[in-house]
């Protein structure tokens, strides 16, 4: 049964990454972002190095300056493939989308590294339960930079809570920053956790480590800030600081605090059921343990998590749209996954024993996890079906181009009172290639929860599924 569970796991993550390749799919976007390192490259060679064509007035992109607002992650390997000689846009988006495979099985490797090294490597199954369960089914085929973003900061926390060798702390931190420059406090955050608990484990020295992850911080936002300072002038993007990209009121942002995290058509509880289960018990467990490492991990993750959630409900669109669930919390799905498997694996140990261990709790747990993936199943195979869920409204016109109060009012039908997007991403199950996904998506599922109970609950305790 184990050598199966172990085939049908594996198996289902090399079909998604063959269908990942197979399938590129090159998102709205994209050719801006091209462009924008073309731009890059123009102010470089005609010694333009302070905001090189910023104009002070978003135009109808939202962008002030022609390289654009996208974080310095996805123009690095652009400006790279450039220097290396590609030129045309086909070829330098299929880099993109291929970093985004690469992504996710970096983080793949890390978080096997990670738990194996921490001894909890029996919690490896329940982190591929979440990737396989997650929005990254569609996102990895896509030349969108969540994917390679999700990946870096899997890389980031194993890197720490390991913890790794202080260069690799340092190079981690360097590419966690380039994510996106509002990342910079939760890496700081969970950086300086990570260690702690990893010193705790291992009662070494880990003033190297540190020593790695201030420096790697350190040079990353630099380099970010010298970006920054390229293209519009500033160490910081005006953007932070434009009124017409933000949210107006307190009740619309708590409004939109609690849409990241329960809207049925991006909340995280809906997208990323499994990894928000982990992370929520997790933090439930470690406030009720009477160890104060514990008890700081819980406080501090909560506070990353309403963090993040304020961020994204301060910004105009809190899901990134027009895309699929939350976009902009993609890539904070595995490595707060991770983070929580090594911190507190041990003390949920009891609970999903508990789950587990009769054969009807383990396929109640697989049918219910089954049904939140077929969305993201669905919408590898037919992507457009997502913008059916869009069309539903009039074009929701930009706040900078019809005003604040109008795009406020259609993003809240959008969030909570149209049809839920998930039930557009269900059209693409049907399909040939939806069918057999879901079928090899299944399989790979329950051999996840299979692992996990085989080795969290003893052979006496696991009655036959029948």
């Amino acid at each position: 049964m184990k050598v199966l569970a172990v085939v049908a796991v594996g198996g289902a993550l090399a079909f998604l990454v063959v269908a990942w390749i197979a399938m590129p799919w090159v998102v709205g976007d994209t050719s801006f972002v091209l462009d924008g390192s073309r731009a890059f490259l123009t102010c470089l060679s005609n010694h333009d190095l302070s905001g090189c064509g910023y104009t002070g007035r978003l135009n109808d992109a939202g962008s002030m300056t022609p390289v654009g607002y996208w974080p310095l992650l996805q123009h690095a390997p652009d400006l790279a493939a450039i220097g290396l000689g590609a030129d045309r846009h086909s070829t330098r988006a299929r880099l993109l989308e291929l970093l985004g495979v690469a992504g996710v099985l970096a983080g793949v490797l890390s978080a096997w590294l990670a738990l194996t090294r921490t001894k909890q490597r029996v919690w490896f199954w329940a982190f591929m339960l979440a990737l396989l369960s997650s929005p990254l089914l569609w996102y990895a085929r896509t030349t969108y930079g969540e994917a390679l973003a999700a990946g870096l900061l899997v890389c980031f926390v194993a890197a720490t809570v390991v913890p790794a060798r202080p260069v690799f702390v340092a190079l981690a931190a360097i590419a966690a920053t380039w994510t996106k420059e509002t990342t910079y406090p939760f890496l700081v955050a969970l950086g300086v956790l990570g260690l702690l608990v990893a010193a705790r484990r291992t009662e070494l020295r880990v003033r190297g480590q540190f020593v790695g992850l201030a420096a790697g911080l350190f040079a990353g936002i630099v380099t970010a800030s010298l970006f920054n300072v390229v293209r519009y002038g500033k160490v910081i993007s005006p953007n932070v600081f434009e009124a017409q990209l933000h949210t107006h009121g307190v009740g619309r942002k708590l409004e939109y605090v609690a849409a990241t995290l329960v809207s049925p058509s991006g909340g995280m509880l809906v997208f990323w059921p499994v990894a928000a289960v982990l992370v929520l018990a997790g933090c439930i467990v470690g406030l009720r343990s009477n160890d104060r490492l514990r008890v700081a991990a819980a406080v501090v993750v909560l506070l990353v998590v309403a963090g993040l959630a304020a961020g994204f409900a301060s910004w105009w669109t809190p899901f990134g749209w027009a895309a699929y669930g939350d976009r902009l919390a993609v890539p904070w799905g595995l490595p707060l996954a991770l983070f929580g498997l090594v911190v507190w694996g041990d003390a949920l140990r009891p609970y999903v024993l508990r789950l587990l261990a009769p054969g009807w709790g383990l396929l109640l747990v697989f049918a219910v996890v089954l049904a939140f993936t077929l969305p993201s199943i669905g919408t590898m195979w037919r992507p457009d079906s997502t913008g059916s869920f869009f069309s539903q409204e009039q074009p929701c016109e930009r706040p900078w181009l019809g005003g604040v109060e109008q795009w406020q009012r259609c993003q809240h039908r959008e969030l909570w009172l149209d049809r839920p997007m998930p039930l557009y991403g269900l059209h693409g199950v049907a399909t040939p290639g939806g069918v057999v996904t879901t079928v090899v998506v299944a399989l790979g599922l329950l051999g996840c929860l299979v692992l996990l109970r085989g080795e969290l609950v003893p052979a006496q305790q696991r009655p036959r599924i029948t």
